[in-house]
C-alpha cells in the first residue's frame, strides 16, 4: 500500500503540480527519492512522456535520476530551446552523460539571459559542471546590478553573502 502512495504523491505533487502553492519552493526532488526502484521506472516513463518546453520540472527530474532513456528526447528539446530552458536542458543532459558540448551551450547561452528571475533559476546549476570557464562566468554574476542575481550567484558559489548585502544596503 505504501508503494502506491509514494507514486500517487509523486504524480499529484510533481507531475500534476500546476498551482503556485505546489511550485513556489521549486522542484520537489525528494518525491523522487521516496520512490522504490519499480516506482522509479514508472515515474521515469511518465516524466519522459510529459517532456516539453513548457515545464522544466520533468527535465530537472530526468537529469536528477540520470535517465539514459530520456536522452534522445532531451537532445531533441535542446535543439528547440533557448535561454534559461536551454541551460536547464543542458544541465540535465550533463548530469546524465557528462556530454562536454553542454558546457559550451551553457557558456554561450548564459550571457543572453537578461531576465533576472530566469538567471536566478539557472545559476543554481552552474557549480555542477565543475568547469573553470563556467565557474568564472558564475563569479561574474556576483557583481550583477540586480541584488537577487548577485546574492544567489554568491550563495550558489558557497560564499558568504554579507558583502553583497552590505553593498546593496549602501545603495539605498
Amino acid at each position: 500500500m505504501a508503494m502506491k502512495n509514494n507514486l500517487d504523491l509523486f504524480r499529484k505533487e510533481f507531475l500534476e503540480a500546476n498551482t503556485w502553492a505546489q511550485r513556489k519552493d521549486g522542484v520537489p526532488l525528494y518525491l523522487i527519492d521516496n520512490l522504490a526502484r519499480e516506482e522509479l521506472k514508472i515515474a521515469e516513463i511518465e516524466l519522459i512522456k510529459v517532456l516539453s518546453l513548457r515545464d522544466n520540472w520533468p527535465i530537472v527530474g530526468l537529469g536528477y535520476i540520470k535517465s539514459k532513456d530520456a536522452l534522445p528526447a532531451l537532445y531533441n528539446l535542446l535543439e528547440k530551446s533557448k535561454g534559461a530552458m536551454k541551460v536547464t536542458i543542458a544541465y540535465s543532459i550533463f548530469q546524465i552523460c557528462q556530454d562536454p558540448k553542454m558546457i559550451e551551450i551553457v557558456l554561450e547561452t548564459m550571457p543572453r539571459i537578461t531576465n533576472e528571475f530566469e538567471l536566478i533559476d539557472v545559476l543554481y546549476y552552474l557549480p555542477s559542471f565543475k568547469d573553470k570557464r563556467i565557474t568564472d562566468l558564475h563569479h561574474s554574476y556576483r557583481n550583477h546590478k540586480d541584488y537577487l542575481v548577485a546574492y544567489n550567484a554568491i550563495r550558489y558559489l558557497g560564499l558568504p553573502t554579507d558583502e553583497v548585502i552590505e553593498k546593496f544596503r549602501d545603495k539605498k
